[in-house]
């Protein structure tokens, strides 16, 4: 018997072993080293993360016409917010999740010296400037026109001038919104790729327009008009006016806080968002075209 059972035993060892089936813990015969090709099947594909990374593509990767979607996303949701003034707090959030989703797609590089030059039109604002003249123009005291700031092209130094233009109306006896033109005079610097600072010099009223019930006023049509009649019509659509707004406490001032700043969140050849430092006002302005500005000009 114990003869046998060793010879079963011995038996089963070598069918153990022929199967590399372990012993004591052991394999019997070491296992083969996996191939290439295992190897490759073994390891974790990166594809689907790359392809997921992908989807969240970088402002500097987004597309001409991703950017010009999301542009458009905004202009839409400034319509009918009378430049802020009529906007909600509703409103002015849809306003400015769309200004965060165009500039997050729009890259960090902003060419001022390229882009900045020309005759922009006010579209919206936050700024508490601006708004109490809005809201002083839905009296019926007075109505106001279009806003444009006009740059020129700065320097070698980053140095330019810009005007900002306020059109308005003083009814019944100047025209309706365009009846007088207040200009502010600023001299700017570009300090950074997406800075300026502002220094304002003048204010300036002028380029009055009579009203129909101003000039029948001045030279009644029942009346003979003579030349005394169109020089007073003369002499005040010519009237102009200006006042210096630098003072004494100006170098005081800027050494104290700095100059004004405006901060350009977007600039592309149509579209201008900045932020005005200090206050934090939001200016969203679109660029007039070359015939247009020449034309109002003129």
């Amino acid at each position: 018997r114990t003869v046998a059972t060793r010879g079963r035993r011995g038996m089963m060892k070598y069918l153990r072993a022929e199967r590399g089936v372990a012993v004591g813990g052991r394999a019997a015969f070491p296992s083969p080293a996996p191939t290439a090709a295992a190897r490759a099947r073994a390891r974790p594909s990166l594809a689907p993360a790359a392809a997921a990374s992908s989807s969240f593509s970088s402002p500097s990767s987004s597309s001409a016409s991703e950017v010009e979607a999301r542009k458009g996303e905004l202009i839409s949701a400034l319509v009918g917010v009378g430049r802020g003034a009529d906007a909600g707090l509703g409103k002015r959030a849809a306003i400015e999740e769309a200004q965060a989703n165009l500039e997050s797609v729009s890259g960090s590089a902003i060419d001022i010296k390229g882009a900045l030059e020309g005759k922009w039109k006010l579209l919206y604002t936050t700024s508490l400037d601006l708004l109490p003249i809005f809201w002083f123009g839905m009296t019926n005291l007075t109505s106001v026109g279009d806003i444009y700031q006009q740059f020129d092209a700065p320097d070698e130094n980053g140095k330019g001038s810009v005007k900002n233009i306020i059109s308005a109306g003083l009814p019944p006896f100047l025209e309706d919104y365009s009846g007088l033109t207040l200009t502010v005079s600023a001299s700017y610097e570009v300090v950074s790729p997406r800075q300026i600072t502002l220094r304002f010099q003048e204010a300036e009223v002028g380029e009055l327009a009579l009203s129909d019930l101003g000039k029948t006023l001045l030279a009644p049509a029942i009346l003979p008009r003579g030349f005394p009649n169109f020089r007073l019509m003369q002499l005040i659509q010519d009237f102009r006016a200006s006042a210096p707004l630098a003072t004494p406490f100006d170098s005081v001032t800027r050494n104290a806080v700095g100059n004004p700043t405006l901060l350009l969140t977007y600039l592309d050849d149509t579209l201008l968002i900045g932020r005005a430092l200090p206050g934090g006002g939001i200016y969203m302005l679109e660029k007039e075209a070359e015939e247009e500005a020449k034309s109002e000009s003129s």
